[in-house]
């Protein structure tokens, strides 16, 4: 099974939000993911969904501030999926180049 779920973890308050992002972050260290942050959200993978949703509640909980919104969204494959670097790969080829410019 192949789940990819991104998520983002959003602190509620005035200033810069990297310092409590990379807490969340970190905490993704403790569970069987592998992970990939952007400039809006963070992508992880397991072979779990149960791994997914503790992961994101860890990363969730290692925040600290007193609002914070998580939002979650998960592909939950099941038997057969594609893991999220050939997927990439996938449209990679079809373009003919990395789907990636320089802006």
């Amino acid at each position: 099974m192949t789940v990819i779920a991104r998520f983002e973890v959003i602190p509620v308050h005035d200033g810069s939000r990297s310092e409590d992002i990379a807490q969340a972050v970190d905490a993704l260290e403790e569970y069987d993911v592998s992970s990939e942050t952007t400039a809006t959200d963070t992508v992880i993978e397991s072979d779990s969904a149960d791994e997914v949703f503790e992961a994101v509640r860890a990363a969730h909980d290692a925040v600290e501030t007193d609002r914070v919104i998580t939002s979650l969204e998960i592909d939950d494959y099941g038997a057969g999926g594609r893991d999220a670097e050939s997927r990439v790969e996938s449209v990679a080829s079809v373009l003919g180049r990395e789907p990636k410019s320089g802006g």
